[in-house]
């Protein structure tokens, strides 16, 4: 029997695993897949998420180095990390009709874009380097708690088998089937949105912020990677996906042609192209009743999602991790009721940041009282202090 099962080898899954693995924990991860792979993302990670990483591998709070100057082996795990697949990202642009918005992250605060089966990889292999073990090719169908532990259903290389553990932490994305088997999912929310996403070469004038493109009906990400490619996402309104449908059915041609027709990035697009193939998802919206129930409990996407238009995705997954690492590593001692408060401590921490997803969802779908609003940032000078919200620089250590 396992002391944690984790289910889902992403971000949330797998700095979870290191967590509790390097705490001496018995821990396996299931993943339905084979990692590292692809998936629809903006491939940033906001100062929040780069600081919970450099937590996470136990580094030094200025670990941007190269590894090369005498530090500890997590250093220069780090360090090598950044030097070879990352870009720094020091802010982001927000362009809404002829408005510009440009905020820097504060006091030295910095974000990294990073290709997304890379920093997955990197986050499954200091987990298994930790001492937890990897499940892969097993899909988790459901899972049943008793009194002393948890019976998951798995489907693993293609044979039927059932997995033991004293806890469950369900990190297996939006349509989670430990959500769901544990009576946790609540009903869809009414948000319905289309993103495609792919990486591109050739876009010109990138630099160390991330842009977004507010259009009616659409919203355009770039986030510029390492080597002078660039993540491009394009996430459409339901009306606006039902509109240009027929379209959509090439994507590579939908995507660079939203390029193409963008006021700001037409120029700069001319000799886009792709890199990748291109990715869909949505829609946006999966929220849970609570992210706690028994001896189970789920972190990252699994946890409720909302539209990740600010890009901190990665930062709740990586922060959701740490606190679930708390209260599972607390009930290792005191058994099921140390993950009492878990649900409302997630919701205490990352309120602020679904406050402002919402508001820029609901300026997005009115363009016109949007740029009213970013046109009152700009003359108060709160630019900064919504790039602080933005950029999650609260939390440096744990």
């Amino acid at each position: 029997m396992f002391d944690v099962l984790v289910c889902g080898a992403g971000p949330a899954g797998s700095a979870l695993a290191w967590r509790l693995a390097r705490a001496g924990l018995h821990v396996a991860i299931a993943d339905a897949g084979r990692p590292p792979r692809r998936k629809p993302c903006g491939e940033s990670l906001n100062p929040g998420a780069a600081a919970a990483v450099i937590r996470l591998a136990g580094a030094k709070p200025d670990s941007r180095s190269d590894g090369s100057d005498g530090r500890s082996p997590a250093d220069q795990r780090l360090g090598a990390f950044l030097r070879e697949q990352t870009q720094p990202l020091e802010g982001w642009v927000l362009h809404s009709g002829g408005v510009a918005l440009e905020a820097r992250y504060p006091n030295g605060w910095s974000g990294w874009a990073c290709r997304r089966e890379v920093l997955d990889e990197w986050l499954l292999q200091g987990a298994l380097a930790a001492g937890a073990e990897l499940l892969a090719d097993c899909r988790i169908l459901s899972v049943r708690e008793h009194a002393d532990g948890c019976e998951a259903a798995a489907v693993r290389e293609g044979v039927q088998a059932k997995l033991l553990a004293k806890y469950v932490a369900g990190a297996d994305g939006l349509r989670s089937a430990v959500a769901r088997s544990a009576g946790l999912q609540a009903a869809p929310g009414p948000l319905r949105k289309l993103a495609l996403t792919a990486r591109i070469s050739g876009l010109h004038g990138l630099n160390v912020l991330v842009e977004l493109h507010l259009e009616r009906g659409s919203v355009i990400g770039i986030a510029p990677l390492q080597g002078g490619a660039a993540n491009a996402t394009l996430a459409l309104s339901s009306a606006e996906a039902a509109r240009i449908a027929p379209s959509l059915r090439r994507r590579p041609e939908a995507l660079l042609r939203s390029l193409l027709q963008s006021p700001k990035l037409g120029e700069r697009a001319a000799d886009a192209m792709l890199e990748s193939e291109v990715l869909a998802c949505g829609p946006f919206d999966f929220p849970v009743r609570q992210a706690h129930s028994g001896r189970v409990l789920l972190v990252g996407d699994a946890a409720g999602y909302y539209d990740p238009l600010t890009g901190q995705g990665i930062y709740r997954a990586l922060r959701g991790a740490e606190l679930a690492a708390q209260r599972l590593l607390l009930a290792a001692v005191e058994g099921p009721p140390a993950l009492q408060g878990y649900s409302e401590q997630l919701r205490k921490e990352f309120a602020a940041g679904s406050m402002l997803q919402r508001w820029i969802e609901y300026g997005a779908a009115r363009p016109a009282l949007f740029r009213t609003a970013l046109r009152g940032l700009k003359l108060t000078g709160s630019a900064q202090r919504l790039a602080a919200l933005v950029g999650d620089c609260r939390v440096r250590t744990i």
